[in-house]
């Protein structure tokens, strides 16, 4: 069988001999460069390839456990009814000693129910000297709200000229018809409640029977939070202390337009702060410029530039994170996660013993550079030259 050369190729007007050797090398060596290239970009189109569908494994299979997702976005479960627990007893244990039983720790009223008749035959009856039972109630009174009307005269003093009223009892406020106890308990609905504007006017009009309109609902929550904001200020300023910290942040809509509260939390107190971007200027603003405690936050980029003495990421997203690289398809971040989980777990059970007594303060400040240096261990020594991408 006989190949005849494409009609459109020259190669029957090369001659070989005229060409020589070096022509042939050279074309060789072009070729050998192409294939080489070929190669080189087929393994990076495989790289890409392998880390693409990574990634839509890993948003199809995120779940709360995974992730920093809530579990109300897993969506329903069929439950597995041969792992269900059994369900516990309704109502509180036996012999559970009652808050209320022995009543609320004051009276207000209290009422002798005599009888003078009895029911039965309606003879006279004798009271006994013991068998008395007693039952304390709380119960609402008929007139939950008050109208006070105070009434101040126009002075002048005939010494000096000076001229005017008396002033007017603490939690009144000048021009205004609500108290300030009601005032607290209407912005406890909103801010406590999660009260809608209409159904705290609904609970103060068909419950304390007081009408308010919509106006007089606005200026009451505004005395609220004016009444608050120095003690706000104050606890602000003290978050700003060194401590530990746990700040965090979520978003929230506000007339159609997205903002973000953030929050940080100490023992003694939780500061939110209602700020209108999710940037590190807005970490600033809560903490200080030269915060000198301790930062636990999350992974958010925001929390990188903020100073800080130390900082701790949250051991549930490291967790989560960890637990989503023990099913990657690479297996750097399978054994990333292998050798890394073990040394997360010593040191959380050494934190637990300490405060459980297990373990003294000296016990534990030696335990911390030996975990330091197995997990300077892990990172230092990657399974191929380094880490995958998802380990680093």
């Amino acid at each position: 069988m006989t190949i005849q050369p494409h009609p459109e190729s020259n190669l029957s007007e090369i001659d070989p001999e005229e060409q020589g050797a070096r022509y042939w090398y050279e074309r060789y060596c072009e070729q050998r460069a192409e294939t080489e290239r070929l190669k080189q970009r087929v393994k990076e189109l495989e790289e890409q390839f392998e880390a693409l569908n990574e990634k839509v494994r890993k948003l199809s299979e995120r779940t709360s456990a995974t992730s920093s997702q809530p579990p109300s976005s897993d969506g329903p479960k069929k439950p597995n009814r041969d792992k269900q627990k059994p369900q516990r007893k309704r109502g509180p244990k036996y012999n559970h000693p009652g808050t209320t039983r022995n009543g609320f720790g004051w009276i207000d009223h209290p009422v002798l129910l005599d009888v003078q008749r009895c029911p039965i035959c309606g003879g006279a009856v004798e009271r006994q000297s013991q068998g008395t039972k007693r039952q304390q109630v709380a119960e609402l009174v008929p007139d939950l709200v008050k109208i006070w009307e105070y009434e101040r005269p126009l002075y002048r003093c005939p010494a000096c000229g000076w001229q005017g009223h008396q002033m007017l009892p603490l939690g009144c406020r000048e021009g205004f018809s609500y108290g300030g106890r009601l005032s607290s308990v209407v912005g406890w609905l909103g801010y406590g409640g999660n009260l809608s504007w209409s159904k705290q006017r609904y609970v103060v009009e068909s419950i304390f029977r007081i009408p308010m309109s919509q106006g007089s609902l606005a200026k009451l929550h505004q005395w609220f939070c004016a009444a608050l904001q120095p003690a706000y200020e104050q606890w602000w300023g003290w978050i700003q202390q060194p401590g530990v910290r746990c700040v965090d942040e979520t978003s929230y809509r506000l007339n159609g337009v997205n903002h973000w509260i953030w929050i940080a939390t100490a023992p003694e107190c939780c500061i939110l702060f209602f700020a209108p971007t999710r940037s590190s200027a807005e970490v600033k603003t809560l903490l200080g410029e030269d915060f000198a405690g301790v930062l636990s936050s999350d992974c958010w980029s925001a929390y990188g530039p903020q100073s800080a003495a130390t900082k701790q990421k949250c051991w549930a997203h490291l967790e989560r994170e960890l637990k989503a690289l023990t099913t990657s398809r690479f297996p750097e971040n399978r054994e990333f996660a292998h050798r890394v989980f073990p040394i997360i777990h010593t040191a959380r059970q050494a934190h637990r013993d300490y405060h459980q007594g297990r373990l003294s303060l000296t016990e534990l400040q030696a335990l911390r550079p030996i975990i330091e240096a197995e997990l300077a261990d892990v990172l230092e020594h990657p399974l191929k030259g380094r880490w995958a991408a998802d380990s680093q």
